[in-house]
């Protein structure tokens, strides 16, 4: 039912978009919420738009030349160490660290094409359209020895699944109609993800739109999270109290 949703409404945009210009976004996506339970594997959201007439500004003439389409999806910010290992009598052990202040804890990007063929570095560096350029937004200012930071973290969260590019992930499926498929882990992080994108012609940004969507733990999964953080000195004293009974029983067990 929800591709068929998806398909519908793909459908209804590009009969209602009418003559294309560069002007304006009109674009939606399959799953603004994400409920996160026990049984959760992993969710794929359908992004999806259209370029349509500004009449507003009284631009009805269609543009000459092609369209490429980006795609950034950052989900919440949060504070991250990156470490640096030394071998040390042998063995590699972690020496120095550096906390990377409010930093994005999922990234993804898509595109129709290479960025490197979509516009230059200049732009990609300006509007934080690569792994590098994000962390540099949030890199302290440590000369050489951050560079070798920044770059280790940028390692690791491709390691954890938590940066990928694709750059072959937004399809036209006309000349001014895209689409494209995100697909989220299980282990994707709670909060409020911000999807933007970027629709350029000759190199140049015409038109962006930025839409937020949630990542939510559901069911007792929540409970147990917010009793957490409300009444943690509660949970901390039934948690010990259920490992005693449990490490009880499974002794009473074991024993017969």
């Amino acid at each position: 039912m929800g591709t068929i949703r998806v398909f519908l409404a793909i459908l209804v945009m590009a009969l209602i978009s009418g003559p294309a210009t560069a002007q304006r976004l009109v674009s939606s996506m399959s799953d603004p919420e994400i409920s996160i339970d026990s049984s959760f594997a992993g969710e794929t959201i359908t992004l999806f738009g259209t370029v349509a007439s500004d009449f507003e500004n009284g631009d009805t003439g269609v543009p000459a030349g092609s369209f490429d389409v980006v795609i950034a999806i950052h989900g919440p910010n949060s504070d991250r160490v990156a470490r640096l290992k030394q071998r040390t009598g042998g063995i590699w052990i972690n020496r120095e660290a550096q906390v990377f202040r409010n930093f994005p804890s999922f990234v993804r990007l898509l595109s129709t094409s290479p960025l490197s063929n979509i516009t230059d570095a200049e732009v990609l560096e300006a509007e934080g359209l690569s792994f590098e350029a994000i962390v540099r937004r949030t890199e302290p200012d440590d000369g050489p020895r951050g560079a070798l930071f920044s770059s280790n973290l940028i390692r690791m969260m491709e390691k954890e699944g938590l940066f990928e590019l694709d750059e072959r992930g937004v399809t036209l499926l006309s000349p001014t109609f895209y689409s494209a498929r995100v697909e989220l882990p299980a282990f994707v992080p709670n909060g409020t993800f911000l999807a933007t994108t970027f629709l350029f012609q000759n190199g140049e940004i015409v038109a962006r739109k930025a839409e937020r969507f949630e990542v939510r733990t559901a069911g007792f999964e929540r409970f147990v999270g917010e009793q957490a953080k409300r009444n943690s000195l509660v949970y901390g004293l039934v948690a010990v109290l259920i490992a005693l009974f449990t490490g009880w029983l499974g002794g009473v067990l074991f024993r017969r």
